[in-house]
């Protein structure tokens, strides 16, 4: 994790642990922070906690509390989200444990995720069937976007029309990019390296998009290409894996 995002991510880690008690079971980080891919001032902070409590309404409450009192005491992140979840109810969502598993990191206790499915709880797999499951909510996501409508998948747009680019190419070409990855059996992480080195071994006659994407995740102020415009020019590259997504299919769980 990126050191400045630790101070944030202890203190809601203390906080959580000081309000369960014994019933805190495990921090999950997900999004850019848990791949040390976020911008200071600008990224959001993903926070995914399980105990071993049904979660009521104080419960809720407090937490609602918390990111407030974070979000207010820490500038360094545009955002605080606690999702905090019962074990039954991360028990009877296997797309919540799937993305625990392949798109989270464990940051505090042990791994729920893994102690579920060993003690018998189905796992989705990484394949085409987990990506078409998703693909109608995902083109409307885009559609959205296209549209000039907040996405469903994307949390906060930043108003830096640079790092609203930056933020779709995590969204639209990273993200999507996976899962186009697992309909052709060439998945092994949601990390922007090895998603881009994967597309472009996969992908012919996208090389300028992938390039300029490149190029918008790592230094988008430099790069300069606005929101509108980023959009327009992946706007191929992204057709191109719905319709792939939309033609394969495979074996989804174990």
């Amino acid at each position: 994790m990126q050191s400045e995002f630790v101070p944030v991510v202890e203190e809601a880690t203390e906080e959580c642990k000081r309000y369960f008690k014994d019933s805190f079971c495990t921090a999950y980080l997900h999004g850019s922070i848990a791949l040390n891919d976020a911008v200071p001032y600008v990224s959001d902070m993903d926070y995914y906690l399980v105990v071993s409590k049904n979660v009521d309404s104080k419960d809720k409450e407090y937490i609602a509390g918390l990111e407030n009192t974070l979000q207010g005491k820490y500038d360094v992140v545009n955002g605080v989200h606690i999702n905090v979840h019962s074990i039954d109810e991360l028990k009877e969502d296997s797309f919540a444990r799937f993305i625990l598993r392949y798109n989270s990191k464990v940051y505090s206790g042990e791994d729920i995720v893994k102690s579920l499915e060993e003690s018998g709880c189905g796992r989705i797999l990484p394949n085409a069937d987990t990506a078409k499951g998703r693909l109608d909510f995902a083109r409307q996501c885009f559609s959205d976007a296209l549209n000039g409508r907040q996405p469903a998948n994307t949390g906060d747009i930043p108003e830096n029309t640079f790092f609203a680019a930056r933020k779709y190419a995590r969204y639209f070409v990273i993200i999507e990019g996976a899962y186009f990855l697992m309909t052709v059996n060439s998945f092994s992480s949601f990390e922007k390296e090895k998603v881009l080195n994967e597309l472009r071994k996969i992908t012919k006659g996208f090389e300028d998009i992938l390039g300029i994407t490149e190029r918008v995740l790592y230094d988008p102020i430099k790069t300069g290409i606005s929101h509108n415009e980023y959009l327009t020019m992946i706007k191929p590259l992204v057709e191109y894996m719905f319709e792939k997504i939309q033609n394969e299919r495979g074996g989804n769980t174990i």
